[in-house]
């Protein structure tokens, strides 16, 4: 049950631009699942990336030319650099509590600054993609949402919120196959039993796909900065049931 709770909580919040680490954080702390790391979320995020491949199996064949390519390559440098050199200190952050309490409530601030935002790019230069790719790198971090910060600094940069969209998901495919890679070993040796993997897998696959289907609709209507509003109340309230513990 544990486990069918965890892989819809990630596909939704994967690809909502609500932090899928950070909610993954909090409802383990809560729920005390068992395991250590983040072998259960990269097995999830594995799931996900499955989710994104089904969706945009049409534009990344758009993809499969030289110059975005390159845009792609430019974009996953700085999280690979990250998440190679600096593995042990991240993973340790996933059982960080009160971190995510503050990112999450960073990450409602980046969503909001993008009311502001003013699209006039309908092509992504590899500057562009160099700069979205730095703020993916940011989300290596628990409670800073990958796809969140990623439109959201496409937007600010002037992407339209079309192109925003995909290209934040697009170059989410080589980090998140990455993260599943270089954790492999891990995932192989973890005590979590294998059905728990597998079936919070196939939720995650399932959820996910209904959450890209939402957020594609969101992002055309340009109310992405009102999930600011759920993050802010998360962060307050995760860190209200934090205090109140600490006290009994």
């Amino acid at each position: 049950m544990k486990s069918l709770i965890l892989g819809i909580v990630q596909g939704l919040t994967e690809f909502l631009p609500v932090s899928s680490s950070g909610h993954l954080v909090i409802l383990k702390h809560w729920i005390n699942f068992p395991g250590e790391g983040v072998v259960m979320e990269v097995t999830l995020h594995f799931a996900t990336l499955l989710a994104i491949l089904i969706f945009f199996r049409k534009k990344i064949l758009d993809y499969a030319t030289k110059e975005k390519i390159l845009l792609i390559i430019v974009g996953t440098i700085p999280i690979a650099l990250i998440g190679v050199f600096l593995k042990d200190e991240i993973e340790l952050l996933f059982n960080n509590y009160l971190l995510v309490t503050l990112t999450l409530s960073l990450t409602g601030f980046i969503l909001f600054l993008s009311r502001k935002s003013k699209e006039d790019k309908e092509d992504i230069d590899l500057k562009t993609a160099l700069i979205i790719g730095s703020v993916q790198a940011l989300a290596l971090t628990p409670g800073i949402s990958r796809s969140g910060v990623t439109v959201a600094a496409a937007l600010l940069l002037g992407v339209t919120r079309k192109k925003a969209f995909e290209f934040s998901f697009i170059l989410a495919i080589p980090a998140l196959l990455g993260a599943f890679i270089i954790n492999l070993p891990d995932i192989c040796e973890t005590d979590i039993d294998s059905l728990s993997l597998i079936t919070g897998g196939i939720f995650a696959f399932l959820s996910g796909l209904l959450a890209l289907w939402i957020f594609y609709r969101i992002i055309r209507k340009k109310d992405l900065y009102l999930f600011s509003y759920y993050l802010w109340l998360v962060s307050a309230v995760s860190l209200f049931l934090y205090l109140i513990a600490q006290t009994h």
